[in-house]
């Protein structure tokens, strides 16, 4: 075989070599957020963490990324960056229920019991399926409160 051939052959090898290994592609959000949930589950928060972080910065339109965030946030007493986490799901579909829920058990954790009302409360006009739920909670805050159900006089 000629000496060039031979060579030319070798680099498009090596050639080939290097595009397989670069066209590996970054996990999707999904892929990281199954990462995690498997990290999650074997204890390993921190790991759990960095994973739901990725599938976040992955997909910014993912709710379920933020919701896991939120989630491991709230195992790991990280209270107000949880708060943030459901904020960010619920601007991205504002009429889902669950990070409102998630919000005001947060701030329920962080002595929030205002705010805490009000994130179960819209959670509950957003799922009224969920008030039989969510009605106890939001029984105890209200006496915590002494907000109460009592109507306006008609003065």
């Amino acid at each position: 075989m000629n000496k060039h051939v031979w060579w030319l052959s070798l680099v498009v090898i090596l050639l080939a070599a290097f595009s397989a290994t670069m066209s590996v592609a970054a996990p999707t959000a999904q892929e990281a957020i199954e990462a995690g949930n498997a990290q999650w589950a074997a204890g390993e928060l921190d790991a759990a963490l960095a994973s739901y972080q990725r599938a976040a910065a992955t997909d910014e339109n993912s709710v379920d990324a933020r919701l896991k965030l939120a989630g491991v946030r709230m195992a790991r007493k990280e209270y107000r960056a949880a708060v943030e986490a459901f904020q960010d799901a619920a601007s991205i579909n504002p009429d889902d229920a669950k990070p409102f829920i998630g919000m005001g058990i947060a701030y329920l954790h962080l002595g929030q019991d205002s705010l805490a009302h009000a994130a179960l409360t819209e959670a509950v006009r957003l799922e009224p399926a969920r008030r039989e739920q969510l009605e106890p909670l939001l029984t105890r805050i209200e006496a915590r409160l002494d907000v109460g159900t009592a109507t306006p006089s008609a003065d």
